[in-house]
């Protein structure tokens, strides 16, 4: 547990934290889509001319393997390492993935980056919402701190695809016998340095941690701190009500899955509609496909964020408390089963199934990031708040790792929609994703209360823990 006392003002080692995510995430989103592109454009403009399902689903590897190696980074941080050490060993090991990019020449240079991008990422991510956890002592301004740290994170998403974006399409461009060759490349360089230059902030502002991710998880005991409480044994075995919270990890993790599977077509199949089926042209300028499905989603969470922090902050402090993490999952399949509407609007308008020179408005796609985004909003961050609050301390990174896998599963999924869509039809496809988040929110609510009851609260915790210990 971190030394800071409890207060309602938040730690400087939050924004540590924030900083240094900020930093990763516009290495990772700024190629994210970049690289989804980069294999699906032709050879003579810089990319790999992968045909577009083969490259949806590669591209959808590095978003995948990026959440199920914090499973692996969990565990080496619960036993072996202090979460701040694990932070810079990852911080290295992507910037020399990032940097394998600027050398491919093929899938197989494709993989190996996404490889060492995921390796990196499982030492970085969870271990890092970890470290932000044990900044804290009151459970209750956890949902604001991680919402907090969100706005971090989509400020570099933000920044990452903006400038990125730019990069690409004109900085790094060249121009070769008429033709444009895309700055690809030299944009995954960039990535690498920005990731080096991460490390390097974290590193040197260390000290305002006090003493949180020094030492392994297995070694800290979170219950000691609650009155009354005999301090555990960290090889004790989990009581009933923190098997009972596990399970509720597992449940809630599953869940997860369809939102993610859904919301990453932003990235996939909606980034190659865009580049064929929307006009992008705004007063003769040509917006980057990744402006779209990205940045503008930054911006939105990063206005967003301090807004749902309060909204966070003053529902916990009604008398019949916050809304349950299930209630706020099942607002986010709401908003997000809204979304889709605007992209069948967009198909219809064009004409279903038209040929390339028909185009969409570009504003539904807009209108599409926008609920998708508030959608995001409603429960995203509040995931690793969850964790952080009610994972048995000795499995806490583990427990991150396992919220994180949930991701992964979606991701390794969303990668092969465009494949369906392709078989099925766009439209069909995307009609049936919203009736699907339709059907998820009346599971979600009806399990809601049984869900809330095998969380309990502390008081559960320390009755447990007494009488194991009488």
């Amino acid at each position: 547990m971190g030394s800071q006392a409890t207060t309602t003002k938040h730690p400087k080692g939050l924004y540590t934290c924030g900083l240094t995510f900020t930093l990763e995430r516009f290495a990772f989103y700024g190629s994210k889509t970049l690289l989804l592109l980069f294999l699906a454009e032709a050879v003579a403009t810089g990319g790999l001319g992968i045909k577009a399902s083969d490259a949806a689903a590669i591209a959808a590897n590095l978003a995948a393997f990026t959440y199920l190696a914090p499973i692996f980074g969990g565990m080496i941080c619960d036993r072996w390492i202090g979460a701040r050490y694990c932070i810079i060993i990852g911080t290295i090991i992507m910037a020399a993935g990032y940097a394998l990019g600027y050398f491919a020449t093929s899938v197989v240079w494709v993989h190996a980056m996404i490889a060492l991008i995921s390796i990196g990422t499982g030492f970085f991510k969870g271990n890092l919402n970890a470290l932000v956890g044990e900044l804290y002592e009151d459970d209750n301004q956890k949902d604001a701190a991680f919402s907090i740290l969100y706005t971090f994170v989509n400020l570099g998403s933000f920044t990452g695809s903006l400038i990125m974006g730019i990069l690409y399409i004109n900085t790094f461009a060249v121009v070769e016998n008429g033709v444009t060759i895309l700055g690809f490349r030299q944009c995954f360089l960039t990535a690498a340095v920005v990731m080096i230059l991460g490390g390097i902030l974290f590193a040197s502002t260390m000290k305002v941690l006090g003493e949180a991710g020094k030492y392994p998880q297995k070694m800290l005991n979170k219950n000691a701190s609650i009155e009354g409480a005999e301090v555990k044994d960290a090889d004790a075995p989990l009581t009933k009500v923190e098997k009972d919270r596990v399970k509720v990890i597992f449940i809630l993790s599953f869940f997860s899955i369809f939102f993610w599977v859904f919301y990453n077509q932003a990235g996939s199949s909606l980034a190659l509609y865009m580049k064929d089926y929307v006009n992008l042209t705004v007063s003769g300028f040509e917006i980057p496909v990744m402006w779209i499905d990205t940045t503008l989603n930054g911006v939105l969470c990063v206005a967003l964020g301090p807004i749902m922090a309060a909204i966070w902050t003053k529902l916990s402090k009604r008398e019949k408390g916050d809304l349950t993490m299930a209630q706020k999952m099942a607002l986010g399949y709401t908003f997000l089963a809204v979304a889709f509407l605007f992209v069948i609007a967009a198909e219809f308008t064009r004409g279903i199934g038209a040929p390339a020179t028909s185009k969409a408005s570009v504003l539904w796609l807009v209108f599409f990031v926008v609920f998708q985004t508030i959608g995001e909003m409603c429960f995203s961050p509040l995931g690793n708040s969850l964790v952080s609050k009610i994972a048995p301390a000795k499995y806490l990174s583990l427990l991150m790792g396992v919220w994180a896998a949930a991701t992964f599963v979606a991701n390794k999924a969303s990668g092969y929609v465009q494949g369906i869509i392709e078989k099925m039809g766009l439209v069909q496809v995307f009609v049936a994703i919203p009736v699907i988040l339709v059907v998820g929110v009346f599971i979600i609510l009806a399990t809601n209360k049984k869900l809330t009851a095998m969380i309990g609260d502390n008081e559960d915790v320390a009755v447990e823990l007494n009488e194991s210990a009488s």
